[in-house]
């Protein structure tokens, strides 16, 4: 009795988070931007089972469409620089907060950044990690903005 009332409640959890925003391909700016938002919401506090199993599948459709479009990003004449930019934008985050929790020196990010400073090994690991970017961005050109 105990376990099916258990699964019960996770069906309930996961069911309540599929109507309130429905698990299907991301296909717009808006789209994402929604979707982190339920997921920055979500996996803010102790999360239940159900809870859990949609926040693992709404990660994997954020991380798609975040992976579809670096590649069509990458087909533009987009550096590395103006991309992490535009990560750091969509995401709310400050340089010094990326700088934080990739472990570098916010002046030398921010020279990377903008040209004055060519990307470091650390740099380019830690962002691609943190933002989903293939590290060979950071090598193709001088992965920073035109002058």
């Amino acid at each position: 009795m105990a376990s099916t009332l258990r699964k019960d409640r996770v069906v309930d959890s996961y069911m309540k988070h599929i109507h309130a925003f429905a698990l299907k391909r991301i296909r717009t700016a808006a789209d994402h931007a929604a979707a982190k938002k339920v997921y920055l919401r979500l996996s803010g506090g102790k999360a239940d089972q159900g809870t859990r199993q949609y926040l693992e599948v709404l990660v994997d459709l954020i991380a798609d469409f975040e992976s579809r479009m670096e590649e069509h990003a990458g087909s533009a004449d987009i550096t590395a620089a103006e991309l992490v930019q535009h990560r750091l934008q969509e995401r709310g985050m400050s340089v010094s907060e990326l700088a934080r929790q990739t472990g570098m020196q916010q002046s030398k990010l921010s020279e990377m950044l903008s040209g004055r400073r060519d990307w470091s090994k650390a740099a380019i690991r830690g962002i691609s990690r943190m933002f989903s970017i293939r590290a060979e961005r950071f090598l193709v050109g001088d992965g920073h903005p035109k002058q």
